[in-house]
């Protein structure tokens, strides 16, 4: 799964084929319910521009990003139960049928911000999953923004 979604990146040319690589990927791939990019990198805050519902551009320092505080200063990937604050942040009114989420930090030190990605089933991603995948699809979705989204 981890290399189909390697070459559906390598084929994107633009952020705009890198995000919907992405979110094919995550859907076929993956299993996934719903995702959602933060941006944090004041660099890539022009990614915003691209109208996706699943993509949002956050300054790193900004308040509303507090809730996850200790995601970035740990920068490792997370999976299970997240706080009801966090996925009602993420997933807005859709939120309440998230059963399971994965938050994987992008960039060294999640410097370009987090990917999270939802399921409606609570067994999906459990606490006690290996993050091993988890922190290789962060490495490569981060190298595919920097390149492809600047």
């Amino acid at each position: 799964r981890v290399h189909r979604l390697t070459r559906r990146l390598l084929r994107a040319t633009d952020c705009a084929m890198a995000l919907s690589a992405l979110q094919t990927s995550l859907r076929e791939d993956f299993g996934a319910s719903r995702w959602v990019l933060i941006i944090t990198d004041p660099a890539r805050q022009n990614l915003e521009e691209l109208n996706s519902p699943e993509l949002r551009a956050v300054p790193r320092g900004s308040a509303e990003l507090k809730i996850f505080e200790t995601f970035f200063e740990t920068a490792r990937p997370r999976s299970g139960q997240i706080r009801d604050t966090q996925r009602e942040y993420l997933f807005g009114g859709d939120g309440s049928a998230v059963g399971s989420t994965v938050l994987i930090p992008l960039g060294e030190k999640a410097s370009l911000g987090l990917l999270a990605i939802a399921s409606n089933d609570t067994e999906r991603y459990l606490p006690t999953m290996s993050t091993d995948f988890l922190v290789r699809i962060g490495e490569i979705f981060a190298e595919t923004i920097s390149a492809r989204c600047s």
